[in-house]
């Protein structure tokens, strides 16, 4: 409980002392020594005492050697042990762990298990973290094999794999190599979310942006209008995030040459980011506010009267409600003139919301 809630220099002499009476009570060696080692070593870990985890890590692994041999119950500690030693820089020994990982696997279970698909996976992301590429891809490859054949070429698991071979791809420049396991990852998240969900959306975007980089425009464009149309739809019009997207359709626009279209995206881009610092200019204000800052916090409503006067007033369906920001914006801005006896100022805040359209 303890080590749960971070209380760890209350839980380290608890933790040590239970291990000292189990081990006069069971000995050395007994394999239930190994609960009060591994929450020892879950501490130093949590600490960052990663020599301290390491050497309690090592024990458990031995224990558990000595009572049952070479066998895939080890397979925990080693994986333990295994990002130990990555942390700690010790890469020879941290490969050397996965793969023996691996190999109790492939003895106790065959080569198609498919826990073996993320021992597979997991070697392949330490093998990506040192940029070892050309040996990650076999392992994702295995990874992705296994899986296919226990689960169907649109198993939900097979998403992070991929996740994680594109990744490889893309640190390469290897972009048409990077289109099939994501049009595949389309497909599968189509096929759990239907074709308007924002998953869906998410990897439309990240292949909209390798045609790109290809300067296929057109395949890109085709791509970014409908994870457009879909975060719209998910997110409403207004949310800040649409921007990124706007952005991304607008330079493929201008890529081509079609200035007319990426202009009005740019505009509506730039309105959504405006609308989003003044709300979060408000929030800013009130924090002030509320420690009693107040000479601070009118000085940031001032400043956000100012921006939200200037977003401009798009048409719908891209209007980015502008007056309901200068509306709110005036009105806590009232709010605080009235805390500062200041009443004739805050009237005629309030009333000049008041008079602003209703969107």
């Amino acid at each position: 409980m303890l080590l749960a809630q971070g209380k760890y220099a209350e839980a380290e002499p608890l933790l040590t002392r239970a291990l000292e009476l189990q081990e006069q009570a069971t000995g050395p060696d007994d394999l239930s020594l190994t609960a009060p080692i591994g929450a020892l070593a879950a501490l130093y870990r949590a600490q960052g005492r990663n020599p301290d985890a390491l050497q309690f890590q090592a024990r458990s692994l031995a224990i558990h050697q000595k009572a049952t041999g070479d066998s895939l119950d080890l397979a925990p500690d080693l994986k333990l042990l295994a990002a130990l030693y990555a942390a700690m820089g010790k890469n020879t020994d941290a490969e050397l762990a996965y793969l023996r990982v691996i190999r109790l696997r492939e003895q106790a279970k065959g080569l198609e298990d498919l826990d073996l698909a993320g021992d597979c996976t997991d070697l392949a992301a330490f093998y990506i973290a040192r940029k070892r590429f050309a040996v990650a891809e076999p392992n994702l490859r295995r990874a992705i094999v296994i899986i296919e054949k226990k689960q169907g070429t649109q198993s939900p698991a097979l998403i992070p794999v991929f996740d994680a071979l594109v990744s490889i791809y893309l640190k390469q420049s290897q972009f048409s190599s990077a289109e099939s396991p994501l049009r595949h990852e389309i497909s599968i998240e189509e096929g759990i979310y239907g074709p308007n969900h924002e998953n869906v959306a998410t990897y439309l975007d990240r292949l909209a942006k390798v045609y790109f980089l290809e300067k296929r425009y057109g395949d890109a464009q085709r791509l970014y209008e409908r994870s457009l149309a879909i975060w719209e739809a998910t997110l409403g019009p207004v949310d800040p995030e649409l921007a990124t997207t706007l952005d991304n359709l607008a330079v493929v626009y201008a890529s081509q040459e079609k200035y007319t279209q990426a202009e009005p995206l740019y505009r509506r881009s730039l309105a959504l980011r405006e609308r989003a610092t003044v709300d979060s200019m408000n929030n800013l204000a009130l924090a002030l506010d509320g420690k009693g800052d107040n000479t601070a916090a009118e000085r940031v409503y001032q400043r956000a009267v100012t921006l939200a006067e200037r977003i401009p007033v798009l048409p719908e369906p891209a209007n980015v409600g502008e007056t309901a920001a200068l509306a709110d914006t005036l009105r806590n801005y009232a709010n605080l003139l009235r805390k500062l006896k200041r009443g004739t100022e805050a009237a005629k805040l309030e009333a000049r919301a008041k008079a602003l359209p209703a969107k």
